[in-house]
């Protein structure tokens, strides 16, 4: 038979034994992107000029159209390769903090309580007890960075898409000539590139295309329900039509289009103006040509409720005996 033997250890001893492996078990950051070989402080301290108005200075006292050119897209180009640094350092930043690896409070916990457990003195479990419920309760609100972790991948794609919206204005300065293009409408279209890699712009495009998405589905359903709306009264509206047939006399269509006129101000408003459309002037009252037209479009376009088929059926048969 195992037997284990648990030595009771002192309260220091066990504070100081926790606090020597609490290190051991910190949070460790997953990066995720490999090592820059560039040291990216030097390439940028070398670009200061094209920030501070130096190369500004020299772009204003350039002469020639060719020369200004070559001179704005040079300060561009330099923006851009400083803008681009940054981004990619503030992305592996928010990359490494999203992937943060929390285990140190979870193992000093387990160790506290595992103590609680197999140490003999009531005081000392008491205070383990308390110390292992802080630690495990500090860890749970710590745990409340998953939905940060899965957020921040779609901020970081939806970045990236921005400034690549945002850059593709600027290369399309780059290929006009200094006077159609100058460093100051470039400057406009660079600080919009700039700003393109932040976060607030990245909810504000992501919130905008679920709106869309939104807005495209409930399209998608109405156009649907109308579509299935308009084939369940399809069968209403021929069989109507089958019924106009047994008419063969101008008069008869001039009395029907008399007969369905009371009819029409319960119509939707949509009905009500396609009639006035054709017949401004109610000439359907007393013209058998304007009457077939205004009669046959209303049909077609009829809400062909089992109620307005009966208004149909029923004012035909009677204007037909």
């Amino acid at each position: 038979m195992l037997v284990v033997r648990c030595r009771t250890y002192p309260l220091k001893k066990l504070t100081v034994l926790a606090s020597i492996w609490s290190p051991l078990f910190a949070c460790a950051p997953i990066q995720g992107y490999p090592s820059d070989p560039e040291s990216t402080a030097a390439t940028l301290t070398a670009l200061q000029p094209y920030f501070d108005g130096t190369q500004e200075k020299a772009y204003l006292t350039t002469s020639g159209d060719d020369a200004r050119t070559q001179k704005r897209n040079e300060i561009i180009l330099a923006r851009m390769r400083g803008y681009d640094i940054e981004f990619v350092d503030f992305e592996r930043q928010l990359y490494g903090q999203s992937n943060t690896v929390t285990i140190g409070s979870d193992i000093v916990g387990l160790i506290l309580g595992g103590l609680t457990a197999t140490t003999g003195n009531a005081t000392t479990k008491a205070a383990l007890g308390a110390a292992s419920i802080g630690v495990l309760g500090a860890n749970t609100a710590i745990n409340k960075d998953l939905y940060y972790q899965k957020t921040i991948p779609a901020l970081l794609a939806q970045m990236e898409a921005n400034r690549l919206k945002a850059k593709l204005p600027i290369l399309q300065g780059l290929a006009q000539p200094e006077s159609k293009y100058s460093l100051m409408l470039a400057y406009i279209d660079l600080d919009s590139y700039k700003s393109a890699g932040s976060i607030p712009g990245a909810i504000s495009s992501v919130t905008q295309d679920a709106a869309n998405a939104k807005d495209k589905a409930e399209n998608s359903v109405i156009t649907f329900m109308r579509t299935s709306t308009d084939i369940l009264q399809f069968p209403n509206i021929q069989a109507v039509e089958v019924q106009l047939k047994i008419l063969t006399s101008d008069q008869q269509f001039i009395d029907l289009a008399k007969t369905m006129e009371p009819n029409l101000a319960t119509r939707p408003a949509e009905i009500q103006r396609l009639v006035k459309t054709i017949d401004p002037s109610n000439a359907r009252l007393i013209d058998a040509r304007k009457a077939k037209q205004v009669i046959k479009a209303w049909i077609a376009e009829e809400n062909m409720t089992p109620a307005n088929k009966k208004q149909w059926i029923d004012a035909i048969t009677s204007v037909s005996k």
